[in-house]
């Protein structure tokens, strides 16, 4: 019998791991690859494409400064007045907030989408409007969306876009997202 191994549990035993190989100087590429090459050594005939996605998934939340609880969102998203938990998971319900929900379900929110004193970025809500609009529009399309440079914006990410607060270039960021889910 397959035993299931829970997430946390497997967090806790490969975070330290992986802790130390980052202080000794690896990548977050050369630890993907050895984790592959970990899985298909000892489990033989893995679905590397779903193994792949799942690093994936971990580079994608730990992009741009990671991510918090909904109770640290709350704090990011309030600025000094502060929010509750459940306002920020509202918010994310509602699609204005982006929120990752993991397979113990809690939701990881992005701490990049936050602005420095609270609330999120210029032009972010509007932006997430319009992705939901997508057909099959899911939560990693929508952080894919906003981490992937991109020649319309000079080189820039919709994120890095935003974060300038430049009314164009908000403009331009939203402009993407109408093209995106055409």
């Amino acid at each position: 019998m397959e035993q299931i191994i829970e997430p946390d549990i497997f967090t806790a035993t490969v975070t330290p791991i992986i802790r130390v190989a980052k202080e000794r100087g690896a990548s977050a590429r050369s630890l993907s690859e050895a984790f592959l090459e970990a899985m298909t050594s000892l489990y033989g005939d893995v679905d590397l494409k779903e193994t792949s996605a799942m690093v994936g998934f971990l580079r994608l939340l730990n992009a741009e400064g990671g991510s918090v609880t909904a109770k640290n969102a709350a704090k990011l998203y309030g600025g000094p007045n502060g929010y509750s938990e459940e306002a920020v998971r509202k918010a994310a319900r509602n699609g204005q907030l982006i929120a990752i929900r993991d397979g113990n379900s809690n939701l990881h929110f992005p701490v990049w989408q936050f602005a420095p004193l609270g609330g999120t970025l210029p032009g972010l809500k509007e932006v997430l409007a319009i992705l939901s609009r997508r057909p099959h529009a899911d939560v990693l399309g929508t952080v894919t969306f906003f981490l992937n440079a991109t020649s319309r914006l000079e080189g820039l990410s919709p994120l890095e876009a935003l974060r300038k607060g430049d009314e164009n270039l908000v403009g331009q960021v939203k402009q993407l997202a109408l093209e995106a889910s055409e």
